[in-house]
C-alpha cells in the first residue's frame, strides 16, 4: 500500500468503529457535548482517521482540543489572567473554566500534562517545523505507517478524555 492508496472497506469500517466507540467510552455511552465548530472539526478528524491519514488526525485531534478550550474559556476572553485564574495561580474561585467539564485542574492538565503537551508538541513540528530536518517525509508515510498509526490513536485516546473533561 503506498500513502496514497485508500483503506480497503474492512480498514475504513474497523477504524470508524474504533474511533466511534473511543468518543463513546469517554462521554460515558453518551455523546460528547461540544459547539458546532469543534464538531465539524471532529466530523473531519473521524473521516481522516478511517482514511489512515495518520498527520492530518494527529492535527486534528489537537485542533479539537484548541477549538473547546477556546470555546469553553470564551475566545475573547482568552488571556493570562484568566488562564492563571483557571489553573488555580491566580484570585478568584474557580476562575472562568468553572463551566468547564472538570474544571480548572481539567484544564491544566490540557494545557500542561506530559501526553497533552507531546501531542502540541508534535501537532507543532508538523505545522510549523522549525527544525532542519522535516518533521514527515513521504518515507515516513510509507514505510513508519506503523507508528504514525499509534501516535494518531494515543491523539484521538487523549482528545475524547479532554473533550470529555477526564483529562
Amino acid at each position: 500500500m503506498t500513502p496514497i492508496d485508500p483503506p480497503s472497506l474492512r480498514q475504513w469500517n474497523e477504524r470508524l468503529r474504533w474511533f466511534d466507540d473511543r468518543l463513546r467510552r469517554a462521554g460515558g455511552d453518551r455523546p460528547l457535548q461540544v459547539d458546532a465548530q469543534t464538531e465539524a472539526i471532529l466530523t473531519e478528524l473521524r473521516r481522516v482517521f478511517a482514511a489512515g491519514a495518520w498527520v492530518a488526525a494527529l492535527i486534528l485531534a489537537q485542533t479539537a482540543i484548541d477549538s473547546d478550550v477556546a470555546d469553553q474559556m470564551g475566545a475573547d476572553r482568552w488571556d493570562e489572567e484568566h488562564v492563571d485564574m483557571a489553573v488555580g495561580i491566580g484570585g478568584g474561585s474557580g476562575g472562568i473554566a468553572g463551566g468547564m467539564a472538570g474544571g480548572g485542574l481539567h484544564l491544566n492538565t490540557v494545557r500542561f500534562g506530559r501526553d497533552y503537551v507531546w501531542l502540541r508538541d508534535k501537532r507543532n513540528s508538523y505545522v510549523h517545523n522549525d527544525d532542519h530536518l522535516p518533521a514527515i517525509t513521504t518515507r515516513d508515510l510509507s514505510f513508519d505507517a506503523a507508528r504514525l498509526e499509534h501516535e494518531a490513536r494515543k491523539a484521538v485516546d487523549l482528545m475524547a478524555d479532554a473533550l470529555a473533561g477526564a483529562a
